[in-house]
């Protein structure tokens, strides 16, 4: 998918990478120099702010929402150990709950099976503005080939 805003803290701090696999939305990426703190392990933020994008593309992926973009209300991270220099950081999640205007998600970050964190967010869903065609996950669901199951946990 074009970046909207090339240039900016994803290509800063390397951005992230996304798969399928057994029809999952998986996310990685490769702890470099660019996303490290002075004890060469991934810097917190780093993992925070991929874990926020993630979990919000996973949802939007899996679910019928049919939105370009839901503004975080709520991320919470629980960093359980460290990513080091050169790790490769995968990611996956799962939508929890959908209500008219919530989505609540949940996810891990794992370096070769081991949890290094734990993220939880909510996100909002907003009202389509006049115009707005754009939808995030059919995009995801066509770049990669999908095709969704039948959603069941979206409340109207």
């Amino acid at each position: 998918m074009p970046d909207a805003f090339p240039g900016g803290f994803d290509a800063a701090s390397g951005g992230f990478m996304i798969g399928l696999e057994a029809g999952e939305l998986v996310g990685g990426f490769r702890v470099t120099t660019l996303c490290c703190n002075r004890a060469g392990m991934c810097h917190g933020g780093k993992l925070a702010s991929v874990c926020d994008v993630y979990l919000l593309l996973a949802a939007l992926f899996r679910e019928d929402l049919r939105a370009a973009f839901l503004p975080t209300v709520s991320l919470t991270l629980d960093f359980m150990a460290p990513a080091m220099h050169g790790a490769w950081v995968e990611l996956r999640a799962e939508t929890l709950r959908i209500t008219r205007s919530l989505v609540f998600a949940q996810g891990l970050a794992t370096v070769e099976g081991t949890p290094v964190a734990r993220s939880s967010a909510i996100y909002h869903r907003t009202a389509p503005q006049d115009g707005d065609s754009q939808d995030t996950g059919a995009a995801l669901r066509a770049l990669l080939g999908h095709m969704p199951a039948t959603q069941s946990k979206i409340i109207p």
